[in-house]
């Protein structure tokens, strides 16, 4: 991170220097990535003069670094000429990947912005299923006839080389398209010129179908320990290839859903970067599952009331009823405020561990934490008061009495206040801890539960003893 303020800080003084030459040569000096990443926390106006200041392959490929938000921007302030610039610049899956994370209106423009040919190039990507293997291989690679000397591969290499994605994996194929086997760079200086191809190529075949899933595509790099996978259809002819870098990013993508629904968040509705996730997108996660464990907790109440029934003596009490009577809402709402608090802590753990939180963003994060925990809060009191409204009456026989209003009502305060406390706790102690230079992981699902428990005593014992 100290990387990334000292470059935002020498951007920051260029701006305001009006300096272009030392704009050109901070984007020169430093990875592309961590330059995007700086960029980002300007506000988009300073972000779209900063990337008009840069030269065009170095723009180029700090566009494809930058976060949806700031490329739709900067698509939408850019004309047709500026944009096909751009993407003359990039290769297919580029686009496609650009193209995926775009509102239609804007897709248009871009899709307008290509040339036919990139456009029957993205159409041949495009019309594979999400999350498949052809979804996210690469069409931009390097295929060489069998019959074709060592030298005619090198001199084509040399003459279409800037149009591959990769050089390193040469792949041959014969007249019909079909794969026959590959050979490495290397292999092409170490022989002579007038060798065939055909004999000194591999024809021991790694290759995955077009329709494979994406992660069965990951197992295959970790099990053979490759760089390059080829793509075929169903007649074994090469369609694209997948490279280490498409599939480290299926890694981080598929496990960062695992993670996610382990903790009980729709994968489906969160996007992988956490400030991509609309407020809606990420109540709408979790809200579900969190409603699940609050109904469930019928059981457990109808339990506990069973069970004080059986002994002697707390139906006559004169004075504390109200306090036995929040003891299995308590035990209810601490479970559920766990696993709320435990969703937060993981969706903020995971971001931190991918590098996607800021410090200047931590503003936005409380703001919208606290909007996201309002918003589970006031859903879950009121499916609160509905279980206790239920309970109680099929208790009483059809009539509820003034204490049992006082402890729905109460008890129904104690949820929206404890279920946005957690909500925050989860997302603070992580931040926290990164803050002090410890382990964000140590936030964990016991520590966590811990702190949560205890705050949901104070709390609904508190209310207990206002009633009383």
């Amino acid at each position: 991170m100290l990387k990334l303020d000292h470059i935002e800080e020498m951007l920051e003084k260029a701006l305001e220097e009006k300096d272009v030459k030392k704009i050109r040569s901070i984007s020169k000096e430093f990875q592309f990535v961590d330059f995007a990443e700086a960029m980002e926390q300007f506000e988009s106006k300073k972000v779209l003069k900063i990337f008009r200041l840069l030269e065009l392959e170095e723009a180029a490929e700090i566009f494809t670094y930058l976060d949806s938000e700031h490329q739709e921007y900067i698509i939408e302030a850019f004309t047709n000429t500026e944009i096909q610039e751009i993407l003359d610049e990039l290769y297919t899956d580029d686009i496609v990947d650009l193209i995926d994370e775009m509102p239609s209106e804007v897709v248009k423009k871009i899709l307008k912005a290509t040339t036919k040919d990139v456009r029957k190039e993205l159409n041949n990507i495009l019309k594979y299923k999400e999350h498949t293997a052809g979804a996210i291989m690469s069409i931009n690679f390097t295929e060489l006839k069998a019959d074709n000397t060592v030298e005619m591969a090198i001199k084509a290499i040399k003459r279409r080389h800037e149009d591959y994605d990769e050089i390193d994996d040469l792949f041959i194929i014969d007249e019909q398209n079909k794969l026959l086997g590959w050979l490495e760079l290397k292999q092409l200086l170490i022989n002579t010129p007038e060798t065939k191809l055909e004999k000194i190529m591999n024809s021991k075949i790694i290759s995955v179908n077009v329709e494979m899933d994406q992660e069965e595509v990951a197992n295959y790099f970790k099990r053979y320990d490759i760089n390059t996978l080829p793509v075929v259809n169903k007649n074994q002819q090469l369609v694209g290839i997948i490279t280490v870098d498409d599939v480290i990013d299926v890694l981080v993508e598929e496990s960062t859903e695992d993670i996610q629904n382990f903790a009980g968040i729709d994968a489906d509705n969160v996007e992988s970067d956490y400030f991509e996730t609309s407020i809606f997108k990420m109540y709408k996660s979790r809200i579900v599952w969190l409603s699940i464990l609050l109904l469930i907790g019928i059981v457990t109440h109808v339990i506990m009331l069973i069970m004080f029934n059986l002994v002697d003596g707390l139906k006559d009490l004169s004075s504390g009823r109200e306090m036995i009577m929040m003891i299995p809402i308590l035990i209810v709402l601490a479970g559920v405020s766990g696993n709320i608090a435990n969703q937060s802590s993981l969706m903020m753990i995971r971001s931190l561990a991918l590098n996607q939180v800021h410090k200047k963003e931590i503003k936005t994060i409380f703001v919208k934490e606290l909007i996201v925990g309002f918003l589970l809060g006031i859903t879950l009191s009121f499916i609160n008061v509905i279980r206790l409204l239920i309970i109680y009456a099929i208790q009483g026989g059809g009539s509820i009495n003034h204490m049992e209003w006082m402890v729905i009502l109460f008890s129904t305060l104690g949820i929206l206040v404890v279920v946005m406390l957690a909500n925050l706790l989860g997302i603070l102690l992580p931040l926290i801890l990164k803050k002090i230079k410890r382990d964000p992981t140590i936030a964990s699902s016991p520590l966590i539960t811990s702190l949560v428990d205890i705050m949901c005593v104070l709390v609904f014992i508190g209310f207990a003893l206002i009633i009383v």
